[in-house]
């Protein structure tokens, strides 16, 4: 009873009216590193409306699921959500109705593609101004150009600016912004490459607001993503993944078991993509690590690795 009791005081509440779902069946599930979680799940009422609980364990990014399997995304910070719409699968039709830091991520959600999409198109266009010889002598479109490609940043820029320093969605929304930016910085950015590489070997994977974002694995697949696709050479590539191994590790080395989550995903990542040489630097790095303890299924499988890499020296 008591158990009860306290479990219903730390509760929050994903509420709200989903008009086509009625008497339909709805889950809220949560984020642990690489894998998902089944928070709450009730039924929809004959007219939609539904209630699914969460708690300060929860803390970080959730979605709903329903019979359609399409997510919707929810920030789990502590508030009380309120929401209205449809279908789980008709997002146009859904909004926040309460609920500050969802609200603020919605309209974030809404806005930045826009300003992506305009982006890519005035790089389109400075491009063109600058190497063909037909728009190359008018100065006037070209500076303009510059001035609204700085004005759209400037303006998303500020609107992360703007949210609350300790709230989950200023530290959410620019990390969702830096993973999923990598393959309009390969194509169409490339001197953004530095700063983005520097972003990620920042990123600590240690930290319980990337382990609950649902954006662990995505980080790792897109911090190595670039780096592979950078338009570098394959051993310039090499020595960049070295420096993001080394990067993440200074961390990892703290948290037996993100470093061995990490290191193990990493490495199976690595050797998809026959990138060996990296994944063998893992392999070895990990294997003279003294700091923290390595899981036997994984200790074994990079042993087993590196007898292999011997073997294979030996026969050459």
């Amino acid at each position: 009873m008591w158990i009860f009791l306290l479990v219903e005081a730390n509760a929050q509440t994903i509420s709200g009216n989903l008009s086509l779902l009625a008497n339909q069946s709805i889950k809220l599930e949560g984020f642990n590193g690489l894998k998902t979680y089944p928070i709450s799940e009730a039924k929809c009422d004959s007219l939609g409306h539904f209630a699914l609980p969460y708690t300060n364990t929860d803390y970080g990014m959730g979605y709903l699921k329903s019979v359609d399997n399409k997510p919707l995304f929810v920030i789990l910070s502590g508030e009380d959500v309120t929401l209205v719409g449809e279908a789980l699968s008709y997002t146009e039709s859904i909004r926040v109705t309460n609920g500050q830091e969802n609200l603020w991520f919605e309209k974030y959600a809404k806005e930045h593609p826009k300003r992506e999409q305009a982006l890519s198109a005035w790089l389109y266009l400075e491009k063109m101004y600058t190497l063909d010889t037909m728009f190359s002598k008018q100065q006037t479109p070209f500076k303009a150009i510059q001035s609204e490609k700085q004005r759209i940043k400037n303006e998303d820029a500020a609107f992360l600016a703007k949210l609350p320093k300790d709230s989950y969605v200023s530290w959410f929304l620019p990390t969702r912004k830096l993973v999923s930016s990598v393959s309009m910085i390969a194509q169409y950015r490339p001197d953004e490459i530095p700063a983005t590489f520097a972003a990620f070997r920042a990123m600590d994977y240690t930290d319980p607001r990337l382990y609950k974002s649902g954006l662990f694995k995505d980080a790792i697949e897109s911090h190595f993503w670039l780096i592979e696709n950078s338009s570098r050479p394959l051993d310039s590539v090499f020595i960049e993944m070295k420096v993001s191994i080394d990067a993440m590790m200074v961390h990892l080395v703290k948290d037996d078991k993100k470093f061995n989550e990490v290191t193990d995903y990493l490495f199976n990542v690595l050797e998809q993509h026959s990138l060996f040489q990296a994944s063998e630097y893992l392999a070895l790095k990990v294997l003279n690590e003294t700091s923290c303890t390595i899981d036997n299924n994984l200790a074994r499988q990079l042993e087993s690795y590196r007898a292999m890499k011997k073997g294979i020296l030996l026969k050459i």
